[in-house]
């Protein structure tokens, strides 16, 4: 067995945590310079070139990268072999990290205890949203995502007919975009799940909102689905901010999994143009 402490864990998670919330990761910002470029609008162009304006402030000065400092999302992969070093439970020792970093570094608290009738602040962005699998990696991989009210509440999950088709899936997310893309700050990033089950579904469409913008499925026939929907929603002109241009959304990311024979989940993840990541690699000493 191959140890990693448990505060190992932990340090490197708050490590990540301030990393995504003040560093937009590099690909974003490569995405939105190559928006730039394509804009035939001034005003979509000018946008843009706040968005880039806003990102090195925050880098340079570490300032947050929105006013929303957003839901915490940790995900932990563990490879074989891998023996966590036990003081105490990981949960709840990555919330008391979450709570100090976000306190430490005077960001926004965003969540409430009772999300029905008291809606108190918990007073430390707590609890983080926390998933753990295990692979076949010899590390354990770590990443730490961000997302803020406005983007999560633009997310969708449908349970459609097992025979409804590619074209009928471009319609409907057409049509969410046209809805409800203004109120999470384009350009957006898409993330779709498709299959698993109604849970597992809006799963797979938040890793692809979160995952890297330079890597298209390896499934080419998704991969094309990608591009298709990509293309048809930046045809819609509403823009960088709603207001006109030819980025709506910077990409769009499929992820699948099998499902039930008599089900086809879909799920729609939109995330903002300060859809904020980090993620490292822990190898046992």
């Amino acid at each position: 067995m191959k140890n990693i402490k448990i505060t190992t864990i932990t340090e490197e998670a708050r490590k990540l945590l301030i990393k995504a919330s003040f560093d937009l990761p590099d690909d974003i910002i490569e995405a939105v310079k190559n928006a730039v470029k394509k804009e035939k609008s001034h005003r979509a162009g000018e946008i843009l070139k706040l968005i880039l304006e806003n990102a090195k402030i925050a880098r340079e000065q570490r300032l947050p990268l929105c006013q929303d400092c957003g839901l915490v999302y940790i995900d932990i992969s563990i490879g074989r072999d891998i023996c966590i070093e036990e003081s105490g439970s990981l949960n709840d020792l990555i919330n008391q990290m979450v709570a100090e970093t976000y306190n430490s570094n005077y960001l926004r608290k965003s969540v409430v205890y009772d999300p029905l009738y008291e809606r108190k602040n918990t007073s430390g962005n707590i609890p983080a949203i926390i998933h753990t699998d295990f692979t076949k990696d010899t590390f354990l991989n770590l990443k730490v995502c961000l997302k803020g009210g406005g983007s999560e509440n633009c997310s969708y999950l449908h349970m459609l007919n097992p025979s409804t088709g590619e074209d009928e899936i471009i319609k409907l997310i057409l049509s969410q975009v046209k809805k409800s893309v203004t109120g999470c700050c384009p350009p957006v990033i898409i993330g779709i799940g498709i299959g698993g089950s109604s849970s597992e579904v809006t799963r797979l469409a938040r890793i692809a909102g979160f995952r890297n913008l330079k890597y298209r499925n390896p499934d080419r026939r998704y991969g094309k689905l990608e591009e298709k929907i990509l293309n048809v929603v930046n045809e819609t002109g509403i823009g960088p901010q709603g207001l006109g241009g030819r980025t709506t959304a910077l990409a769009c990311n499929i992820e699948y999994a099998p499902c039930h024979m008599a089900s086809l989940p879909l799920a729609v993840f939109f995330g903002c143009h300060s859809t904020r990541r980090a993620d490292s690699k822990i190898s046992p000493p």
